[in-house]
């Protein structure tokens, strides 16, 4: 049936842009910890392929929208698509700007220890790639501890503001430095924000729910 594989293709795209999300914010981290400027440009020119992925599966779920008019589940599905690409895009967006970020950072050494901003890239990543699955395999139940994982990276966001502001009061010559480090850490924290939204979308593809991601996801 052609609805069936026109779906499928587009829950295809929606993978692969997914993990291009996942894949850019890696490697963005790592840039910024190993000074790695050809892994920062390679990140800032992934973000290329992530609009381009957005504006494809924009065109296959409006034409499976006009074509099928399709009924309520695959309906939820391509509006689910719809909203989650515009999502990860942001997610790129992100990472591209701690690309930049890590480019600038090169040449401006400081003491700030980089052990919570890999933390917070671990679980922003570990939340990116969940709603991927969760999307292509139509299991809500990972997403149960989103919530958790969204409070750490805020913990961690936290600590990292408060570091930087104390290491700026010592170290006054870096003060525009620790403000990137800043910046990073909030750019972490929406991406895990980002995640949540996409999160909400899946359970209400997936059950009819509508939830906010922060309140207990009781009886799902």
């Amino acid at each position: 049936m052609r609805l069936s594989r026109d779906i499928k293709s587009m829950t295809a795209s929606v993978t692969e842009m997914g993990e291009l999300a996942a894949e850019m914010l890696e490697k963005s981290v790592a840039a910024l910890v190993n000074s790695d400027m050809a892994l920062a440009e390679e990140v800032k020119k992934k973000y290329d392929h992530i609009a381009f992925l957005e504006a494809l599966i924009e065109d296959e779920a409006l034409r499976i929208l006009i074509l099928y008019q399709p009924m309520a589940s695959d309906m939820r599905l391509t509006a689910t698509a719809l909203k989650t690409i515009t999502y990860l895009e942001r997610i790129g967006k992100y990472s591209k700007n701690i690309a930049k970020a890590a480019i600038y950072l090169k040449d401006r050494p400081t003491t700030f220890r980089m052990e919570e901003v890999y933390a917070m890239c671990d679980v922003a990543v570990e939340m990116v790639r969940g709603v991927v699955t969760a999307f292509e395999s139509k299991d809500i139940s990972s997403l149960e501890n989103y919530g958790k994982l969204d409070d750490k990276l805020d913990h961690y966001r936290v600590t990292v503001i408060d570091g930087n502001i104390a290491h700026m009061r010592v170290d006054t010559a870096a003060i525009e430095a620790y403000t990137y480090y800043i910046s990073i850490a909030k750019y972490l924290e929406r991406v895990g924000d980002n995640a949540c939204k996409i999160a909400e979308k899946i359970i209400y593809m997936v059950s009819g729910k509508r939830i906010e991601i922060d309140r207990p996801l009781r009886g799902l």
